[in-house]
């Protein structure tokens, strides 16, 4: 039988209890370790934090040939009870980068003291890729026991270069904070390294160089480093994290020194290895093709068009990373009778498809945008990670061949390679740097023509839409698709507006395909409850569309930069029939900004019974850096005002 309590002791010990275990979960870090209670003064709000992130990375002469090796180490500290997502573990590896020695564990705070607990089950899996026909590439997957508040997981192993040009350099920036961050790289006398810390205005990575045990030391490390933004429209990391860039520029042997990217003509002379043997004998069919093509042409410049034209329809891009094969294209003949390659192999099929016709064209490496490095100061594997054609015409003017862009129409590079720099190989000996130049805003041109006039409290229109430039290519990915109902969602994107309200009726397309034509879309649409009637006045807003509306930067919190597919121009004429019975009462001012990132026009008339509002719209930059957010933010407030302004219909 149970002791009995008056009803307020009974409701008083309740609370207590209460009070106790909420207690105990507030002070629940002063339970644990003295480091737990450290890191969570320093990083309060964050879930995790690396209480130690290291990379050791030795390069020695052995056997008068380079070894490189890295000796990663990665010590987490979990600072809130559910994180369970960092529980999942990860190493990478490659035929380049073989991972070795790979070790787990978690660290059980218990009674005072670090028990730990090992990971046993390692797996081995294949990286699978949507985008990828064969990846060489891998990963072991495991899981940490016991991860909860407290505790730490501890990873250790090795990664094997199998290529002393592919060193990866380092990145001091994480998704979780970092106590300490600290890559070395060990080496000797016989080693000429080169090194460069990237995006560290203010010096928040040290750096010493030491000599001990008969090795040469290089160390970088970074105290109480916070976790890296995950901010909208953000470029790589590359552009703004810091890193480590290193590389080998030669070695000391027995037979004297060798040089390994010493200079961009290492680089180059170890790339024409992978070219040079390709164009050779061509096969019977592909000897035809191009006979069949040259014969329809009356100029060089037209054979080199539709050469090019004919690998973007005929051939299927697949992406493949296998070893060199990552690097070594496939003979055009090869991939012409396959009917499908990589970018690689387009570029080598268009090499040899216009030097069987008699017509120069070179193979050429670039990076795409993801990578901010250029050839002219950093001549390494780091600068690409791509591969075109380049035809340079009679008046020297160059064209860049890129097939895997199958909607890019002749004489646009792709926009991924915009102001890059272009390594194209002329010969044996000679290459040339040439910069991509970026497409200015009034190549890419978007036009919108609507007509509309009032039906109820709806909005009822016809319009014209006309894409050029890359607007028709990012267009053409949208558009071309099997399914209607995927076409008409990306037709509504493409040209929906006035509000969530609108409703797409029909629409017809043109010329998608033809990449010398622009896109046209045909169309007639709804927009219910867009207007206002207030006593005798209608208040009718033209602007239907209000790009970048507001659209201004947070100043105090955005850091990293902003970055775009393409700089383009937009030219809006929004005609409306004025009702009968009714007259203009108030007509918007003309309004016009010009910025170096943004700028507008717009221009009201009242003619023939009807009020037309022309409008020309601009964004000109592929990346913006956080010193020109101001700009862009005054130039976005007129923007928005004009966007506010409506014409006033009165009753007569």
């Amino acid at each position: 039988m149970g002791i009995t309590y008056p009803d307020g002791y009974a409701m008083n010990k309740f609370y207590f209890c209460i009070f106790l275990l909420v207690n105990a979960v507030l002070t629940a870090p002063a339970q644990v370790s003295d480091l737990f209670k450290l890191y969570k003064s320093k990083f309060p709000d964050a879930p995790a934090v690396f209480v130690e992130r290291a990379e050791v990375l030795s390069i020695l002469v052995r056997n008068d040939s380079l070894e490189i090796f890295a000796d990663v180490l990665e010590d987490m500290l979990h600072l809130k009870p559910q994180t369970e997502i960092y529980a999942s573990g990860k190493v990478y590896g490659s035929h380049f980068s073989q991972v070795r020695d790979l070790r787990a564990k978690t660290l059980v705070w218990d009674k005072n003291k670090f028990k730990e607990m090992f990971v046993t089950d390692f797996r081995k899996n294949d990286n699978r890729d949507d985008a990828i026909f064969y990846d060489d590439s891998y990963h072991y997957s495991f899981s940490f026991p016991s991860v909860t508040l407290g505790n730490r997981t501890h990873l250790q192993y090795k990664t094997v270069m199998k290529d002393s040009r592919f060193i990866p350099g380092y990145m001091f920036s994480s998704y979780l904070p970092q106590g300490k961050c600290t890559y070395t790289i060990r080496t000797t006398k016989q080693v000429e390294l080169v090194y460069e810390v990237v995006n560290d205005p203010k010096a928040i990575i040290q750096f010493r160089k030491y000599e001990k045990g008969g090795f040469q030391f290089y160390e970088w490390t970074g105290i109480d480093l916070p976790a890296r933004k995950k901010e909208d429209d953000s470029p790589s990391v590359r552009y703004f994290a810091p890193h480590i860039i290193c590389y080998i520029k030669s070695y000391e042997s027995k037979k004297g020194r060798v040089n390994v990217l010493s200079n961009l003509d290492d680089l180059y002379a170890w790339y024409h290895t992978f070219v040079k043997d390709l164009s050779k004998d061509a096969s019977p069919e592909l000897t035809s093709i191009v006979n069949k093509i040259k014969g329809g042409c009356t100029s060089e410049l037209d054979i080199v068009k539709n050469v090019f034209y004919w690998v973007q329809e005929n051939i299927q891009y697949v992406a493949f990373e296998q070893g060199m094969r990552g690097l070594i294209p496939h003979t055009g003949s090869y991939v012409c009778e396959k009917r499908y390659g990589d970018c690689k192999d387009m570029a080598s099929l268009i090499v040899d498809m216009l030097r069987l016709a008699g017509v120069k064209a070179y193979f050429t490496w670039v990076g795409t945008r993801d990578l901010p490095y250029k050839y002219s100061k950093l001549p390494t594997p780091l600068v690409d990670n791509h591969m075109i054609a380049t035809y340079i015409g009679s008046e020297n003017q160059y064209y860049f061949l890129d097939a895997t862009s199958d909607h890019t129409p002749f004489g646009l590079p792709s926009s991924m390679i915009q102001g890059k720099e272009a390594l194209i190989g002329l010969d044996a000996k000679r290459y040339e740097i040439k910069t991509i130049p970026e497409i200015a805003k009034e190549r890419n041109v978007m036009v919108d023509s609507v007509s509309i006039r009032l039906d109820g409290d709806h909005i009822v229109g016809k319009g014209i839409s006309s894409l050029g430039g890359y607007p028709k290519v990012f267009g053409g990915y949208a558009l071309d698709r099997a399914e209607k109902k995927d076409i008409e969602r990306n037709v509504t994107r493409l040209i929906g507006k006035g509000s969530n309200k609108f409703y797409l009726d029909n629409y017809v397309l043109s010329d998608v395909r033809d990449r010398d034509k622009k896109t046209t879309i045909d169309y007639s649409f709804r927009i219910g409850d867009y207007f206002q009637k207030i006593g005798d006045e209608l208040y009718v807003n033209l602007n239907l569309n209000k790009e970048h509306y507001n659209d201004f930067i947070n100043l105090t919190l955005r850091e990293t930069p902003k970055e775009r597919d393409y700089k383009y121009q937009k030219l809006e004429y929004c005609e409306l029939t004025i009702p009968e019975g009714y007259t203009v009462e108030y007509l918007p001012p003309n309004a016009r900004a010009d910025g170096e990132l943004l700028g507008f026009e717009t221009e009201y008339k009242s003619e023939n019974g009807k009020i037309v509002l022309r409008k020309k719209f601009y964004v000109n930059y592929l990346l913006m850096e956080p010193d020109q957010f101001e700009h862009w933010n005054a130039f976005v407030k007129p923007l928005s005002e004009a966007y506010k302004e409506s014409i006033i219909l009165k009753k007569k």
